[in-house]
């Protein structure tokens, strides 16, 4: 819901300072430069900011050398957005339950959706605590700012990033920003909010409606599993220095004890969980005893709630169908008419186009090629995507009949989702030679929104696609005072 902009709304931040971040950060002198480099990559290995893949080779993630700099307006205005789209997603569990089109939209296993059924409807009106992060396209540089700002998907289970977002602010903080700052004096920042206190006041006030106050925290992790970011152990470390007991668990390891869930000889008030429910289905498979899990589940005691499942990408779908535009306040369907990119799960059906005309899906999306990108609806990491403007005919319709196989497996099947262009940022590189030059990368934000602050984790990537896991890099978003 682009704004009515004022002439101070306007002004950028390197148009208030006469001059662009990257020409701030590139007079800086060469061999003080080199030295930032040196750096802040030493800054990341000693912060543990590492990515480990799949055959458990651990490797530093790259932080871009200058940060990405918010102003407080923006800033606020990214906050309600967000908090007004959390809000609607509270909405989601009740129609999951009362609505048989939502939940073709959101595909579950049977077994699946007899747990989702007995969860939800034992805690009804309980207020069920999701901790989300929204992926955006977002410049804050773009004199459109607002109205080139489109959320992509939401992630709501295991949220990533909680402790890289926070720590590389902080490294370019205290590394770079002094040395940008003496080139340009009205270069003043300071942190964002830090996410892993997001966490903490989220999971106190849950603990709160439950009439725990001791809020002994168990962070539910499978031990042995190989791959992908481990911030738990420093998700832990945090909440420990601010008095909060605080174990990693394995989800066998919970168990229920005259009536109160433990972990081990340790009761557990709250449990945050790095796993969605099919990981815990594939574990009960195996032989697993997931009792006291369950416990925490029909007890309200996990953060996020069973309501966090319903982040498939198929979820735009819901908020972008006109059927139940009136389920939403009149603000959330503005922002997710001008934010929220028209999304459909891939099936032979009628529907709407993202201009609001009536449509045979299939027939429409061979024609708009161009205007579409296809997703795995269930998936993260970045893989199989499919954009449309970079692939010839021939192989969208054979990504469209793929697809279409896929609608009845257990994946949930295949999104078409409004193509927009990732937005491209200039960063400072150093080269084996020692020389230091621009180069374009591809970046996306994740947004995470409570009550009480906005945190984001910037990433960037020389590919469209841009995750962490698909080699890309972080960057550290700060705040112009």
């Amino acid at each position: 819901m682009p704004r009515r902009r004022s002439r101070r709304t306007e002004r950028r931040v390197d148009a208030r300072l006469g001059r662009t971040i990257n020409e701030i950060f590139l007079g800086i002198p060469p061999a003080e430069a080199r030295a930032l480099f040196e750096r802040v990559k030493a800054e990341a290995e000693a912060a543990q900011i590492i990515y480990e893949d799949d055959d458990g080779q651990s490797q530093v993630v790259p932080i871009m050398i200058r940060p990405r700099v918010i102003r407080s307006d923006q800033e606020a205005y990214f906050h309600r957005v967000c908090l007004d789209l959390n809000r609607a997603f509270e909405r989601l569990p009740r129609l999951y339950l009362h609505d048989a089109r939502v939940r073709e939209m959101l595909p579950f296993t049977e077994r699946e959706d007899r747990w989702l059924r007995e969860v939800l409807t034992r805690l009804g009106d309980q207020p069920q605590p999701v901790i989300a992060r929204l992926d955006a396209n977002a410049d804050f540089a773009d004199d459109d700012w607002d109205g080139q700002f489109h959320f992509f998907e939401t992630n709501s289970v295991g949220v990533g990033g909680m402790y890289y977002g926070p720590k590389v602010s902080e490294i370019l903080i205290n590394v770079v920003a002094p040395a940008m700052q003496r080139v340009a004096p009205g270069f003043v920042v300071k942190p964002q909010a830090d996410m892993r206190h997001l966490l903490l006041e989220e999971l106190t006030r849950h603990a709160r409606q439950l009439r725990r106050p001791n809020l002994t925290t168990a962070f539910v992790q499978e031990r042995g599993l190989v791959g992908g970011p481990n911030e738990f152990p420093f998700l832990v470390e945090y909440l420990e220095t601010h008095g909060i007991r605080a174990v990693i668990c394995d989800p066998r390891e919970l168990e229920v004890r005259d009536g109160q869930l433990s972990c081990g000889a340790l009761p557990i008030d709250v449990v945050y969980r790095d796993a969605e429910m099919a990981m815990f289905l594939q574990m009960e498979d195996e032989g697993a005893d997931l009792t006291g899990l369950r416990h925490a589940f029909l007890e309200n005691q996990v953060v996020s709630s069973l309501a966090g499942e319903l982040d498939h990408k198929s979820t735009f779908e819901v908020l972008t169908t006109p059927e139940f535009a009136r389920t939403f306040t009149m603000r959330q369907q503005r922002i997710f008419r001008h934010h929220v990119l028209w999304t459909r799960r891939i099936r032979e059906f009628r529907t709407t186009d993202p201009d609001g005309q009536d449509i045979d899906l299939l027939p429409w999306l061979r024609r708009n090629k161009d205007r579409l990108v296809l997703k795995p609806n269930r998936s993260f990491g970045g893989y199989g995507i499919v954009v449309g403007p970079h692939v010839d005919l021939a192989q969208w319709d054979e990504a469209l009949a793929a697809a279409l196989a896929e609608t009845s497996d257990d994946t949930g099947g295949v999104v078409a989702q409004r193509y927009v262009d990732v937005r491209v940022k200039d960063f400072p590189v150093l080269a084996d030679d020692g020389k230091i030059s621009l180069e374009e990368f591809y970046v996306v934000c994740g947004f995470l929104a409570t009550q009480r602050g906005l945190g984001i984790l910037g990433r960037a990537s020389k590919r469209r696609v841009v995750n962490v896991g698909q080699r890309g890099g972080l960057t550290g978003v700060v705040v112009a005072v």
